[in-house]
């Protein structure tokens, strides 16, 4: 169910770590830009650049960006595909796992104290409910037909 909880918040572009106070020490490290990446990266393994910046709904330039600062900081590599050369590949360090694991605990934690403290039907509205409203607030509005704008969202960068 955690694995389920924690999977709809990073398809739905949710980021649950950026309410808690446990996190002031990855903001330190990393902003939550990275630690989106970081724990994508976790949850899917190697990906090129290229999916990554889907999965974070993001411009590739930007993942770019995203992804040189990570190398720098020793919790990605950064490789060539062997099938195509132009096709860069990245996944975590054993730094960047640890960091990403770190992360996922404390979700982990965050929805199990949620999780106690509803029935199976309130938890079920509850993340149906989650997901409403931050679509809503990070302006993902479906159209009348109950398709969505493909809109890329905008990802803070500091070097």
């Amino acid at each position: 169910m955690l694995d389920q909880m924690l999977e709809l918040f990073l398809q739905n572009g949710l980021r649950p770590l950026s309410l808690l106070s446990e996190t002031v020490k990855f903001e330190q490290e990393v902003n939550r830009s990275d630690l989106s990446a970081l724990l994508i990266l976790h949850f899917r393994g190697e990906m090129s650049t290229s999916v990554l910046a889907t999965e974070l709904g993001a411009p590739l330039s930007t993942v770019t960006s995203l992804v040189k600062r990570l190398v720098r900081k020793g919790l990605i590599n950064r490789t060539h595909s062997d099938k195509d050369q132009r096709i860069i590949l990245v996944q975590l360090t054993e730094e960047g796992k640890k960091l990403a694991l770190q992360a996922r605990t404390i979700m982990e934690n965050m929805f199990l104290r949620v999780q106690t403290a509803l029935s199976k039907e309130e938890l079920q509205q509850f993340l149906t409910l989650v997901v409403k409203v931050g679509k809503a607030l990070q302006g993902k509005e479906r159209k009348e037909n109950g398709t969505q704008d493909a809109k890329l969202r905008k990802i803070a960068i500091d070097d």
